[in-house]
């Protein structure tokens, strides 16, 4: 609850306003045998007012319900797509649900992703110097299509949050630290 001050009468009242919830849509296909999305998730876990939603738990056939997610979406403040880079990709359920839910969200009567704060958090096997521009392209150009997406059903863009370097070797410290500063990531987005 957040107490806003409104004029009535030449008089400041308070009252008080529910915030909505931040939902954090993990995908991740092996969630119990990954490090660092799985570290994210608990992090997140101790927040509050912050809905975590696996769509391999939800949606193990791959069918998605599309009007249950854009209910979902209605009651929502923040949206954050947390996943692992597969392949300068994200795993394969979360394109299906972004291609069916995004698309059906334009079409939806109030538009239920327009002017909502919606991010990306991205770890990623390979060491940042793979997607610093001298290899190729930068983290920001390999999730274009995402960052299209959010503007193409009017949404607000989010900076990118990523961890580099899961595989081969990357500490476990390394790793509970990102997941701290994700969490702060979070709290930082919520909606207003």
């Amino acid at each position: 609850w957040i107490i806003k001050k409104t004029k009535k009468n030449n008089l400041k009242e308070r009252r008080k306003i529910k915030m909505k919830k931040t939902l954090v849509v993990l995908a991740h296909p092996d969630m119990e045998n990954s490090r660092a999305n799985k570290a994210f998730k608990e992090e997140a876990e101790k927040l509050s007012n912050v809905e975590l939603y696996n769509i391999y738990e939800k949606y193990p056939d791959g069918k998605i319900d599309v009007e249950k997610e854009l209910k979902l979406l209605s009651e929502t403040g923040t949206l954050i797509l947390q996943f692992p880079l597969f392949c300068f990709n994200c795993p394969s359920l979360l394109k299906e649900w972004i291609d069916t839910v995004f698309v059906s969200s334009l079409y939806s009567e109030n538009k239920v992703l327009k002017g909502k704060k919606i991010g990306v958090a991205v770890t990623t096997g390979g060491i940042a110097s793979r997607y610093d521009g001298t290899n190729g392209l930068t983290i920001k150009e390999v999730l274009k299509p995402f960052l299209l997406s959010i503007d193409y059903v009017e949404g607000i863009e989010l900076p990118i949050y990523s961890l580099f370097g899961v595989k081969p070797d990357l500490s476990d410290e390394k790793i509970v630290e990102s997941a701290k500063k994700y969490a702060e990531y979070i709290k930082n987005n919520l909606q207003d």
